[in-house]
């Protein structure tokens, strides 16, 4: 039996523009800036008024591509790990959508036909999913393609509340392959673990129409 080797071959993020500086944010709160900066950083960043996780994973998977000079036809895999998706319908093909268009303002072919777009909801760990299944998809049906796993979310908590300065936004796209530049993984050496606990956060949908 044949042994594939699959692994990461670049990365690029996305950061959107709007920046809160945590040490002037401790200054305006009475926050506690020794305990902040160990503990959290040094800023965090907020959507503008027309981004959303998709348009920042967007931007990440077409930086990756751009910067990997990635043949967007062999690209038959783009999975979404996210834990603030708005749509319950559709999984990464909104993405796929985004940047195929601007793939087309380039100049440039969009992704494949055949690409598969999956999205993987879960706090925390939605991108580790998505990055096991490209692997997975690469072993089994990958046929010398490229896989791209994107994660992207947001995180807003209440004004005064101790999540506050933990908040944020952001997107990173991965891109997988069959002999990676970067580094091997290899899922045989991956653990996994999980127990219900009725104590936990939540991020219910709520209809306020």
């Amino acid at each position: 039996m044949t042994t594939i080797t699959t692994g990461l071959s670049g990365i690029a993020i996305y950061l959107p523009p709007y920046r809160v500086d945590l040490q002037s944010w401790c200054e305006w709160t009475g926050a506690d800036w020794d305990k902040i900066s160990k503990v959290v950083g040094t800023g965090f960043r907020l959507l503008g008024p027309r981004q959303s996780i998709y348009t920042m994973a967007a931007n990440a998977v077409l930086r990756l591509i751009r910067q990997n000079d990635v043949d967007p036809g062999k690209v038959r895999y783009l999975g979404l790990g996210t834990e603030s998706s708005t749509d319950n319908s559709a999984g990464a093909i909104i993405v796929k959508g985004m940047v195929d268009a601007a793939l087309k303002g380039l100049g440039l072919p969009p992704l494949s036909r055949n690409c598969e777009v999956p999205e993987f909801k879960h706090a925390c760990l939605g991108g580790i999913y998505g990055l096991k299944n490209a692997l997975r998809f690469l072993n089994t049906d990958g046929n010398d393609s490229l896989a791209i796993v994107v994660c992207a979310d947001k995180a807003l908590y209440e004004r005064g509340s101790s999540g506050e300065p933990t908040q944020g936004a952001g997107a990173t796209a991965m891109l997988l392959n069959c002999n990676p530049s970067i580094a091997t993984i290899d899922l045989r050496d991956a653990g996994t673990a999980s127990d219900y606990r009725s104590v936990d956060f939540r991020k219910p949908l709520i209809n306020r129409n």
